[in-house]
This record gives C-alpha cells, sequence and structure tokens, in this order.
C-alpha cells in the first residue's frame, strides 16, 4: 500500500502507461509510423517505457527520440536550433512526467513544430492544472488538483515508478 503522500505506485503507473498506449494507437489508426519524443530525463524514461508498450500492443513502427534542453530556462527552444530526426508530414507524440505551468511542454512543441508534423500530440504522466501557458495533455495518466505550493515528483529507479506529492 503507498504512503499518504504516495500518489501512484509502480502497478498503478504501469496501468496508467497501458491506458496512454491504447489512447495512441485509437488516434493513430492510419499511421504506420508515429515518433516519441520524450522531454529529458524523466520525460524521456516514460517514453521508453510508453514505446515498449507500443510496440508490444500494434504492428507499426514507433520512433523513439530525446529532446534535451535545460527546463530551468527552457526558453532556450525559442532561440536555438534543436533539430530532431522527423521527416515532414509525420505524427510526433510529445512525452513529459508532469504537466504544471505548461511552460517546459509549450517551449518543446514549438521545437517539435518547427519539424513540419502532421499531427502532434502531448502526453503526461500527471497534470496538475496549474497553467500559466496555453498548453494542455491530450492524453494524461492523472489529473490532480493540488495547491501551488505542492510539489509531484516522479521516480524511475531500476525499473520501479513511484509517484508523490511533497
Amino acid at each position: 500500500m503507498p504512503n499518504s503522500s504516495d500518489i501512484l505506485s509502480h502497478e498503478q503507473i504501469l496501468q496508467k502507461i497501458d491506458r496512454i498506449a491504447f489512447q495512441i494507437i485509437e488516434d493513430n489508426l492510419e499511421e504506420k509510423e508515429i515518433y516519441i519524443v520524450g522531454i529529458a530525463n524523466k520525460g524521456y524514461t516514460l517514453a521508453k517505457y510508453l514505446v515498449s508498450h507500443l510496440s508490444k500492443l500494434s504492428d507499426n513502427t514507433f520512433h523513439l527520440l530525446e529532446l534535451k534542453f535545460d527546463k530551468k530556462n527552457s526558453i532556450e527552444c525559442l532561440t536555438s536550433e534543436f533539430k530532431l530526426k522527423i521527416p515532414k508530414n509525420q505524427v510526433v507524440v510529445l512525452v513529459d512526467d508532469v504537466l504544471n505551468t505548461g511552460e517546459t511542454l509549450m517551449h518543446a512543441s514549438f521545437v517539435i513544430l518547427k519539424h513540419d508534423v502532421k499531427k502532434m500530440r502531448t502526453v503526461v504522466l500527471i497534470d496538475r492544472r496549474h497553467r500559466l501557458f496555453p498548453i494542455k495533455a491530450d492524453f494524461a495518466g492523472l489529473t490532480l488538483s493540488t495547491t501551488l505550493e505542492n510539489h509531484i515528483e516522479v521516480e524511475f529507479e531500476n525499473g520501479e515508478f513511484l509517484a508523490h506529492l511533497e
């Protein structure tokens, strides 16, 4: 049983990843290839597990990419020339662990949209609903209203996942 501050156990996180994988497949029934872009570090870790689940459920080709930038200075996405190996007219799913203000996801979306994609979707494990930027998660494992003082930490260590509220 999780501690009182734990919001998702390892098993619950795996269930959330499974559900999100089904949603991505249903959203892209006509696609043969999908690019999954994880925001470094935890978003990329989540994206790896998501691709693993997607590959078990579908014969589609899933390309895993990592978008690295300083989350504390995510505005660098607007001024730097990030180049990911995404061909034109592809479907891209952008993945991060927690959506809080939306700043990181918004700036990462800017990088993706510079690649002339066909469609982009966003995935987060936990959506906190404290938007300062006009972006949403298309697929979220858990939507949770918290106070601004709360902090949600997602841990991916030794193949075990845990999400807790601090």
